[in-house]
């Protein structure tokens, strides 16, 4: 992956519109804490994340951690990560009818404390690919 490539920045406004449309799914509305929320948006531009594999790790593991919304934070974490990639020219390539499944499953293993930043680094990286 390219190193020195510009990638999407996540705003304030992509997470509370990826919270409202995760929450079509069920959830409570409301904001824990904005400070939550833009500490977990700005992790992955803090200088120490590259790749867009990385930076897209960053975001996961902040966002699904801080639980800056009342309720939805998983699954705005993976609409986040969604668009962060799919802004910055990836996306995560997996066989389609298991695709939200097994992220929420990383999701849940990150929120668990059962996967390292690495780790989780690699498992993107194995199903990154460019956007055609």
């Amino acid at each position: 992956m390219p190193r020195n490539r510009q990638h999407y920045r996540l705003t304030l406004g992509d997470a509370l519109s990826a919270h409202e449309e995760a929450l079509k799914y069920g959830g409570r509305t409301g904001i824990h804490d904005y400070g939550l929320i833009e500490s977990a948006l700005a992790r992955p531009y803090s200088g120490y994340y590259r790749t867009i594999s990385r930076k897209a790790a960053a975001l996961v593991e902040s966002f699904a951690s801080n639980h800056g919304f009342l309720d939805g934070n998983k699954r705005t974490t993976l609409i986040l990560l969604n668009l962060l990639l799919a802004k910055s020219g990836y996306k995560v390539a997996l066989d389609s009818a298991s695709k939200n499944a097994e992220v929420e499953d990383i999701i849940m293993m990150v929120v668990k404390h059962q996967i390292r930043f690495d780790d989780l680094v690699t498992w993107i990286e194995r199903r990154l690919t460019k956007n055609p």
